[in-house]
């Protein structure tokens, strides 16, 4: 069963503390992401703003990641909990003082983007070197369902503390709940990195981690499903006030429905994944035909909201694109993880987190223009169309029927 890692001492407070942390991380999306909306009501800027907190990805994610694997990894989460927290404060001082217009917000969401592009290869390669290498899968697993437990909760909870407490407060408790992670991180106990065969520059560490995924063919068609996956149909997930207000008139409650929907589809994804084997997902052989069978699926849904005018019926597709993503995602990554040493993991990762994050940028900017310049259903119907068509090219080399 893939829950084995929550029998190790070791990796437990470790999954309690990124609980609370990843609440405030989705709490502080929201809250973004509706100040963006409320401050200009302009579609196209709220893709800008949802893209600037992703676009790091592209750009130092690389770089954290080549430094993830020669760093102690302990005092890079430190430093990048702190960053969150200090990213935080400033938009809760600007914000309480009048001082917040469009451009401090833009400028807020990229530097909260950068801090986030270094977090996120640490927190992918910390998890899997607190337990056991046969336990990496578990720890994969387990670390989706964290993270879907906070898409669905937090973001109902901030739609509610925005309209009854404000913007300013809700990230304020978002900031709260990052500190508990400050009291835990001296308790893990992660594995030393092997020692490097040779020095290397960090551009000669970026290039080995490039050129291992290149050579393999699985993980470099991963890679590409994840990316094609996250502009065209992910990326709608990052701008979904556009949907809430802006096609629905639902207000800062609605957008926390839709994207608790979003949350629920995807935790209903991640506990399935968690409590089959893993290798009926993903084991590194290939990729599994399910899991291209959701993907594809889920484009096509993305087609489809473009000509729905009912508001259950959008919350119930916003649900399954949650749980589409959420299971290519998990084991996609699955596949690319297992095969991983702990000295490469990090610039491995940090190329999954400029797809599977990074990407969500230009989707999120390329939907919200598109949508502002063609309307929602013209631009739906084609970035959900030309998704399908890139992940079924794709795929159809490297399926294997799931065992």
């Amino acid at each position: 069963m893939s829950l084995t890692a929550l029998r190790d001492p070791g990796y437990r407070p470790y999954f309690l503390g990124n609980l609370l942390a990843l609440q405030a991380i989705w709490i502080q999306r929201v809250g973004v992401s509706w100040l963006a909306w409320d401050l200009t009501g302009s579609p196209g800027f709220t893709g800008v703003v949802a893209g600037l907190g992703m676009i790091p990805s592209f750009v130092t994610g690389p770089f954290f990641g080549v430094l993830v694997d020669r760093t102690d990894i302990k005092r890079a989460a430190w430093a990048t909990t702190g960053g969150m927290i200090a990213g935080l404060l400033v938009v809760v001082l600007l914000l309480a003082a009048g001082w917040l217009g469009p451009l401090a917000l833009a400028a807020a969401a990229l530097g909260i983007g950068v801090v986030t592009s270094a977090h996120h290869p640490v927190r992918m390669s910390l998890g899997p070197r607190l337990v056991p290498a046969a336990a990496v899968s578990s720890v994969i697993a387990l670390g989706s369902v964290n993270f879907n437990v906070a898409r669905l909760i937090a973001p109902v909870i901030a739609g509610l503390l925005i309209s009854t407490l404000g913007v300013a407060a809700t990230l304020a408790i978002a900031l709260a709940f990052h500190l508990p992670m400050l009291l835990i991180l001296p308790r893990l106990a992660p594995r030393d990195l092997p020692p490097r065969e040779r020095a290397e520059t960090v551009w000669q560490a970026f290039r080995k981690g490039v050129s291992h995924a290149a050579r393999d063919p699985v993980v470099r068609a991963c890679i590409l499903l994840m990316g094609v996956f996250t502009v065209a149909g992910r990326g709608l997930l990052e701008i979904l006030p556009v949907l809430a207000d802006g096609v629905f008139a639902r207000g800062a409650a609605g957008l926390g429905l839709l994207t608790g929907a979003a949350g629920a589809g995807a935790l209903c994804a991640a506990v399935g994944l968690a409590l089959l084997p893993a290798r009926s997902w993903g084991d590194g052989r290939g990729i599994p035909a399910p899991v291209v069978a959701g993907l594809a699926l889920g484009q096509l849904g993305v087609a489809g909201l473009g000509w729905i005018d009912s508001w259950p019926l959008a919350l119930a597709c916003v649900g399954a694109l949650g749980f589409v993503s959420t299971l290519g995602g998990v084991s996609l990554q699955t596949v690319v993880q297992v095969g991983l040493t702990d000295n490469m993991r990090g610039r491995i990762m940090s190329l999954w987190i400029m797809t599977g994050f990074g990407m969500a940028a230009v989707g999120a900017t390329a939907i919200g223009w598109a949508i502002e310049a063609l309307g929602a259903q013209a631009a739906l119907t084609g970035f959900g169309l030309a998704g399908f068509a890139a992940i079924a090219a794709l795929s159809l080399p490297h399926l294997r029927r799931a065992r």
